[in-house]
């Protein structure tokens, strides 16, 4: 067992759920405002076997408008770069959490502290190491480096090894696994902290529900953020009144692998069905 499987069956699994448009629409009734968090590969955009190949579908990308023109507000949570994620998204505006939270779009300083000499000198060892593989492909980003094997899924023990090896004494950097990828990331960056800084920039003004859909496993960290937030279903200006009731937010994964997320959808068809789900039911709150 590769040691790509052990860290998939190391993740905090449930019994999810399957769930629907007409599902999700039921738990959203006592919501008066929610917010829609959506990874990109493997959830918007079709995995491929060079990441630059993948692209999101126009209908998505007019989905994701149509939701956003009804008022509710979203936000891309990936591990692609900034400079990626816009690319794929455009022209849709929306703020993003790219390289796992470590680039905001809404700032112009990266999350946390990042040792860009180390970061030099993963790259370097990296790119020396990968010689002998030229199946391997390292994708370098302005704050990570990562060394993808989807192109021939046997290299994954050789993969973690070499990556291992490029952060071998540097304390502040570990690696995070991934769909046929291992990625050095400073340690305290994920998704499930990159959720929180978006759920604090978008909940400004209200509370909001925050729903997450993605597929990977750097994607757990981010169910176990939104399935721990406790949001008020009502509010009373009354004090004697009862204390508002609580929701918690959804994880939904995309696929059948294990996850700690509460619900589940197949593909990437099921997520366009519930972006769809998503226009009627602001449809019809207009009405």
């Amino acid at each position: 067992m590769n040691s790509a499987q052990l860290t998939d069956l190391e993740t905090p699994t449930t019994s999810p759920t399957l769930i629907g448009p007409d599902n999700l629409a039921d738990y959203l009734s006592a919501v008066s405002h929610y917010c829609l968090f959506l990874d990109i590969d493997g959830t918007l955009a079709e995995f491929t076997l060079n990441p630059k190949d993948s692209f999101i579908p126009l209908s998505t990308l007019t989905l994701l408008q149509n939701i956003q023109s009804s008022g509710i507000q979203v936000g891309i949570v990936t591990g692609r770069s900034l400079v990626e994620a816009k690319q794929m998204l455009s022209p849709l505006q929306v703020p993003i959490a790219a390289t796992h939270g470590l680039e905001m779009s809404w700032k112009q300083d990266p999350m946390g502290e990042i040792d860009l000499l180390e970061l030099s000198q993963i790259k370097q060892n990296l790119t020396v190491a990968c010689q002998p593989y030229p199946d391997l492909r390292i994708e370098n980003k302005p704050y990570s480096s990562a060394l993808h094997y989807r192109k021939d899924p046997t290299l994954a023990d050789i993969s973690h090894s070499l990556m291992s090896n490029a952060i071998h004494n540097l304390d502040n950097w570990t690696l995070k696994p991934g769909k046929y990828v291992w990625e050095a990331v400073p340690k305290g960056i994920n998704k499930g902290t990159a959720i929180l800084a978006l759920q604090q920039y978008m909940s400004q003004s209200q509370p909001l529900c925050p729903i997450f859909i993605g597929d990977d496993i750097t994607d757990e960290a981010g169910f176990e953020a939104v399935q721990n937030l406790s949001i008020p279903v009502e509010q009373s200006t009354n004090s004697d009144s009862k204390f508002p009731k609580q929701l918690q937010g959804i994880g939904i994964k995309v696929g059948n692998e294990p996850t700690c997320a509460n619900y589940y959808v197949q593909d990437i068809d099921a997520v366009s069905e519930l972006l769809e789900g998503f226009v009627k039911m602001t449809m019809s709150d207009c009405l």
